[in-house]
């Protein structure tokens, strides 16, 4: 009998997704932090680093920043890691200023804290990975994505990416990191979501994964992986990496309904190269935003009446309310009233809907998990450049460096592809378009397959045929691409090899 509301949906949310699509505080650094715990297997207790990068607390009541840790206790307590230029005393205003740009380095994404358990760092060795819970299980999906079957080039590269602790952030933080220990945590070889009706990584008997989504994207991040090995340094190797991994999740929530339910729909992603300046093109790629949400929704409610189904039937959906928490039954009474009045749904139908109303107001809708990862990561941006639309809606709408690290995922070093080709890769692998004449229908229906699916989107075609240019001089300008005479665009993430064409 269900009695926890949380513990049915971190359930149903394992099950479907194998991670917990809930908090909308979810950033990039928390992705890195849980992918590197994941594959590596281990965590360091580092509060010394944390102390010596939060020297200020914010006081919950009085809102005001009280200075917990100021020099005088990091000299008692870690005076080993200091010594003084000129004597046994270390300069205090000195160690304020090591302070101040080791936290403006290790703690960019303000996402550490006193306590190192419940910190994320900007990851730069293994050596920083804590046991934050922060990335609600990304870390260990991400993990057993590039493991699964046989490991793949991602997961050796960012592997050998923490091993190395030679680059400045490391140096930064390697005095205090001399009082941290390891721990053992869950890593990809002792986690077990075991096999379900929903289960996305199934993995068939040649050690192939079932889902072509999955992999699709398996085989995007090993692509990724073996450009980074032979381009840039080590951290933007790794920053890069963890954002594919960010679109990586993302692609892999808005598509899991149509993998699951035979013809359900796969909303599509549409991108906005004009930063929100044309306006059908903007809102059509709001909509196509919006429909992610919508397929999510559908998707939890069918499984919540997977769920409780067989209770409802048996006892019934008024003892069910009955066996819930006092402080949830009033709210569930009436969401359901409201769903049931005059009979317009079904029980089950209809506390199925209560449960998911009192769900999303406690735990947030996945969609906003969704936003702001995406929002953080650089494919997503506010629908409108001012007032509230900034804030409340986004779109989609790409950085450089995040265009760059698409055509690295997609692009193989030595296969250069037309940009129509290239554009179809986005659309199969990703389910990217950019307003080609075979997206109309697509991004009107916001459908992949087509159908249509809610309400129509209306778009100016001349606007999507703009979008689609923008992407390619988007991509000539990043030098990821050459231009002929003839009017055929190269796309390749080895420029150098086009002479040769």
């Amino acid at each position: 009998m269900i009695t926890d509301l949380k513990a049915l949906f971190n359930d149903i949310y394992n099950d479907v997704f194998n991670l917990l699509p809930t908090s909308t505080s979810i950033k990039p650094v928390h992705v890195a932090n849980g992918l590197g715990r994941a594959l590596v297997g281990r965590t360091y207790d580092s509060d010394a680093l944390a102390h010596f990068l939060r020297r200020s607390i914010l006081n919950q009541k009085s809102r005001v920043q009280e200075e917990r840790f100021p020099n005088g206790i990091i000299l008692n307590d870690y005076g080993r890691a200091f010594t003084g230029r000129d004597s046994d005393t270390v300069d205090s205003d000195a160690l304020s200023t090591l302070r101040s740009l080791a936290e403006g380095v290790l703690a960019a994404d303000k996402a550490v804290f006193s306590d190192a358990a419940q910190s994320s760092y900007t990851l730069s060795n293994e050596k920083l990975l804590t046991r934050d819970p922060s990335d609600h299980r990304c870390g260990i999906f991400l993990a057993e994505l590039l493991t699964a079957g046989q490991e793949g080039d991602a997961a050796t590269h960012i592997r050998d990416i923490l091993l190395i602790d030679d680059d400045p952030w490391s140096t930064l933080a390697m005095p205090m990191m001399q009082f941290a220990q390891p721990s053992k945590v869950e890593s990809v070889a002792t986690s077990d979501h075991g096999q379900t009706t929903y289960s996305p990584l199934t993995i068939d008997a040649t050690g192939t994964i079932v889902s072509p989504t999955l992999r699709r994207l398996r085989a995007s991040l090993d692509r990724l992986a073996r450009f980074e090995q032979n381009s840039g340094s080590k951290l933007n190797s790794l920053r890069r990496m963890v954002m594919f991994s960010c679109f990586v999740i993302h692609v892999h929530l808005i598509s899991r309904y149509s993998e699951v339910v035979d013809g359900a729909p796969h909303p599509p992603i549409l991108i906005d190269m004009f930063d929100g300046s044309r306006t059908s093109l903007r809102n059509a790629s709001r909509a196509s935003l919006r429909a992610a949400g919508d397929v999510l929704e559908t998707l939890i409610l069918r499984r919540i009446r997977d769920r409780i189904s067989e209770q409802v039937e048996t006892v019934g959906a008024d003892q069910m309310i009955l066996n819930l928490p006092a402080r949830t039954q009033q709210r569930i009474r009436n969401g359901f009233d409201a769903y049931r009045h005059d009979d317009q749904a079904s029980e089950l139908e209809a506390i199925s809907e209560a449960f998911w109303q009192v769900a999303t107001e406690e735990k947030n809708h996945p969609v906003g998990f969704l936003t702001e990862l995406g929002r953080r990561a650089g494919y997503l941006t506010p629908w409108a450049n001012s007032g509230r639309g900034g804030r409340l809606q986004k779109r989609y709408g790409i950085t450089t460096e995040f265009l760059e690290t698409l055509v690295a995922a997609t692009v193989e070093p030595d296969q250069p592809l037309d940009f129509p080709e290239f554009l179809d890769k986005l659309r199969i692998n990703y389910g990217i378009v950019a307003g080609q004449r075979t997206d109309d229908q697509i991004v009107r229906h916001n459908n992949l397959s087509g159908k249509p699916f809610g309400t129509p989107t209306s778009v100016n075609e001349e606007d999507l045929r703009l979008n689609v240019e923008a992407l390619r001089s988007a991509i000539l300008e990043a030098g990821y691409a050459k231009a002929y005479a003839d009017g055929q665009t190269v796309i390749t993430t080895d420029p150098e090899s086009l002479t040769v064409l």
